[in-house]
């Protein structure tokens, strides 16, 4: 390694530290001086708290969650995941797989596991928790090895389970982390998912891409300023350049936050997670129904989405499912810390190189390595992605634009002319949305029209996406179809 790739990695450690720990200063100041707290005294609040954690989490109260059941699947090493899944009357022919991200947990799909449209197909849909979040055991590293085939395993398990011998049709569905999960997964396995829909997040591969196209065009203008120091254009063009990556690493700030050493999280950390969920439970996961405030009406809203993401406290982790199966000792001692869910566990996701490490099946998963030659950036499988374009923690020029290189089957199918609904991917902008648009009402339709199109192509469906989305509002939905 030489001297400027030493200069390189020096100056990215040194600025990821101190924006990292800038950050973690300012959310801790921020949670000091906040203004925007929840309504009602403290007693109010831990009342409203309680009562939806035991909606949320307790396996002995079925009246709890009308239609829904939670469930657990035990993986080889021992491992439980938590999901919930709709009760269905007659069998399914079709599996819906559901996977949240940072820092939620199944109950982000809650809308999808209820929708009526949705309970009225042939599909069976299950919302899991993540290893460390929700109601899943936590692992000892965070790594592609053990997320991966945990994820992996967990969708193994629920095809034999619900869907037996049939000829199985698997739809993966991930926001934010769970979409870098699901991305991988869609890229690194063949014949495991049969569509992936991706929410919010982008492939990493694409994210590098894009990254390194806006540093060399800088790079460019730099190099011409150097030779014609005059002519200030290019210096000004350089900086133009550079600006959805200077943009995102704005916005990515909270992720030099997560990757500071342990010893000065420990120190100071609890103010700063403090109001990072207080944002996303208060403001970010109402965004549409309040206009960015909380009021009176909107607590038990916002006392829902703090429960859904700290978990079962330790009043429910005692309860049992069929009398048999209760939450792993890892869950009750999640319960126990402050704030509830440990939250410096929680964070590995960001840590232990899940994103960009290399990823080894497990020896019962070798049966969906794909085929040799295969490229690993590339999607085994059609793809929808959903992005909501006021995201305010992924600018869409580095994290979305350019995915359609990576499509299933795109070049085989342009180059014969041939065109098929149920095979085509496709890049899906929703206009006024954000981060969480699944939980806006364009999201939610939009999603909601996805996965009815995406189980009925696979029965051989003539009609496209853009046709089967037409009706949630032409002025807000962009839709690029890659057949």
């Amino acid at each position: 390694m030489g001297f400027s790739e030493y200069m390189y990695r020096g100056f990215v450690f040194f600025y990821g530290f101190f924006y990292g720990f800038f950050t973690l200063a300012y959310f801790t100041w921020r949670d000091y001086f906040d203004d925007s707290k929840l309504p009602g005294t403290e007693a109010e609040q831990k009342k409203l708290l309680h009562d939806a954690q035991h909606k949320l989490w307790s396996l002995e109260d079925t009246d709890a969650l009308p239609g829904l059941r939670h469930n657990f699947l035990t993986l080889a090493n021992g491992l439980k995941l938590h999901y919930v899944s709709n009760i269905r009357q007659t069998p399914a022919r079709q599996l819906v797989v559901l996977v949240h991200g940072f820092p939620d947990s199944w109950h982000i799909y809650h809308r999808f596991l209820t929708s009526q449209a949705l309970q009225a197909s042939d599909a069976q849909l299950v919302a899991i928790d993540l290893p460390g979040y929700g109601g899943s055991d936590d692992l000892s590293h965070y790594g592609p090895d053990e997320v991966l085939n945990a994820v992996t395993e967990g969708i193994k398990q629920l095809k034999a389970l619900h869907l037996g011998d049939n000829k199985p049709f698997c739809v993966l569905v991930g926001h934010d982390w769970g979409g870098f999960i699901s991305l991988r997964i869609a890229a690194e396995t063949q014949g495991l998912i049969d569509r992936l829909v991706a929410i919010n997040i982008g492939h990493m591969p694409v994210i590098k891409h894009n990254a390194s196209i806006a540093a060399k065009r800088c790079n460019d203008r730099l190099v011409a300023w150097s030779r014609n120091p005059l002519k200030f254009s290019n210096a000004a063009a350089a900086w133009r350049m550079l600006a959805p990556l200077r943009t995102q690493l704005l916005m990515s700030c909270y992720i030099f936050e997560f990757n500071l050493p342990l010893w000065l999280l420990r120190g100071i950390w609890l103010r700063s997670i403090k109001f990072i969920l207080d944002n996303v439970h208060g403001v970010v996961h109402h965004r549409p129904a309040n206009g960015g405030g909380v009021d009176g009406s909107l607590a038990h809203l916002v006392a829902e989405s703090r429960a859904a993401s700290f978990g079962p406290s330790s009043e429910e982790c005692p309860t049992h499912s069929d009398k048999t199966t209760t939450y792993g000792s890892s869950v009750l001692a999640r319960s126990f810390t402050e704030y509830p869910g440990d939250w410096l566990q929680r964070i590995r996701l960001y840590r232990d190189g899940l994103s960009t490490g290399r990823w080894t099946l497990d020896a019962e998963l070798q049966t969906y390595k794909p085929s040799a030659g295969s490229d690993w950036q590339d999607f085994e499988c059609p793809v929808t992605m959903i992005f909501g374009l006021k995201d305010h923690a992924l600018d869409p020029q580095i994290v979305l634009d350019g995915h359609e290189r990576h499509f299933h089957g795109r070049t085989a199918l342009r180059e014969s002319g041939e065109s098929s609904n149920a095979d085509a991917s496709h890049i899906v902008r929703l206009k006024k949305c954000a981060h969480w648009s699944l939980l806006e009402d364009t999201g939610a339709q939009t999603l909601e029209r996805t996965l009815l199109w995406s189980l009925r192509g696979s029965t051989s469906s003539t009609v496209g996406l853009e046709e089967a989305l037409h009706r949630v509002s032409a002025d807000e939905v962009i839709v690029d179809t890659y057949s």
